[in-house]
């Protein structure tokens, strides 16, 4: 899994982990929220350590679980 980290006016953009192409993390009040983006073409690639604190620990732990799920993650059977 070849995982990428981007950032653009405070949003965290991350693509490589699971069946969505790119996720968008943004600030919802006092959380994150993520949803299905497109990766815009200004964006600057950041490494993990400057990711916000708060952040951080759920997108390792998102990256986690797509890894684990695989192709799964696309497949919806009864």
């Amino acid at each position: 899994m070849s995982v990428r980290i981007y950032q653009l006016d405070g949003d965290i953009y991350l693509t490589g982990a699971g069946a969505t192409p790119c996720l968008r993390w943004y600030r919802q009040d006092e959380h994150w929220c993520s949803e299905p983006a497109q990766l815009p073409a200004q964006v600057d690639n950041i490494s993990p350590e400057q990711v916000p604190a708060d952040l951080r620990e759920e997108l390792l732990a998102f990256v986690v679980r797509a890894d684990a799920m695989g192709p799964a993650a696309t497949q919806s059977g009864n």
